[in-house]
């Protein structure tokens, strides 16, 4: 018995998200509001590099390591596919301190 419903036999390859300790910790020292932008944003790393609604650019001098863009805030993260570790969650200017000139490593 059909549905009238036809579904794309394309999958979506949905991975699972992992936070390291210092991303969790640097998570849960943001503000509520700006910790649900991020929220939602390490969410949508579960459809990466299908979908995503971040700005991401690969890091060169790390392999499998990616920066993605959300709003002040900048989410360090490694993919495998299947799997998406997120490393750091950092503002821009610390990002500058910690990781060297964001203009550098992105692209």
């Amino acid at each position: 018995m059909s549905s009238g419903i036809e579904f794309n036999n394309q999958q979506l390859n949905i991975n699972k998200v992992f936070l390291l300790d210092k991303a969790q910790i640097s998570l849960d020292s943001l503000p509520n509001q700006e910790q649900e932008k991020i929220i939602r944003a390490i969410d949508s790393l579960a459809l990466f590099p299908d979908y995503s609604s971040m700005s991401i650019n690969k890091l060169n001098y790390i392999p499998n390591c990616f920066i993605g863009r959300a709003g002040a805030y900048r989410i360090i993260f490694d993919f495998k596919p299947g799997k998406v570790t997120v490393i750091d969650i950092v503002n821009h200017e610390r990002l500058e301190i910690l990781y060297g000139s964001s203009k550098e490593a992105e692209k």
